[in-house]
């Protein structure tokens, strides 16, 4: 009876940390914007996903970013393809949402996402 309980609880550990893998994103990096912008943009990123998750009422657990492209320059600034990864916690359980957003740099360096929405796939 023991081995069976610690077979059962095992097993439970072992599932929780695969289930906790899937929800990483995989990104894929395309090379283009410098790592710098794309840890900028990350961090613009956080701050857009802190926000949203407040409203759902879920945990903001991580949030990866890559390269998705060349930058192009504008008149303000520079527009950065960069793929965001972001993980939530809610009751019911894990999720991720993931996809290629577009991330303005102004001429001061501030990044701003324009549409975090769109990083839904």
């Amino acid at each position: 009876m023991l081995w069976v309980i610690l077979l059962l609880g095992a097993s439970g550990m072992v599932g929780g940390y695969a289930a906790e893998q899937a929800t990483i994103p995989k990104l894929q990096y395309r090379p283009g914007t410098p790592n710098a912008v794309v840890e900028t943009c990350r961090q613009a990123a956080i701050a857009a996903a802190r926000t949203h998750v407040s409203e759902m009422g879920a945990e903001l657990v991580r949030v990866d970013a890559a390269s998705a492209g060349q930058m192009r320059r504008t008149r303000s600034g520079q527009r950065a393809p960069v793929e965001v990864g972001i993980v939530y916690s809610r009751p019911s359980g894990r999720e991720a949402r993931q996809g290629v957003v577009e991330c303005r740099v102004d001429g001061r360096g501030r990044a701003t996402i324009v549409d975090l929405a769109g990083a839904a796939r």
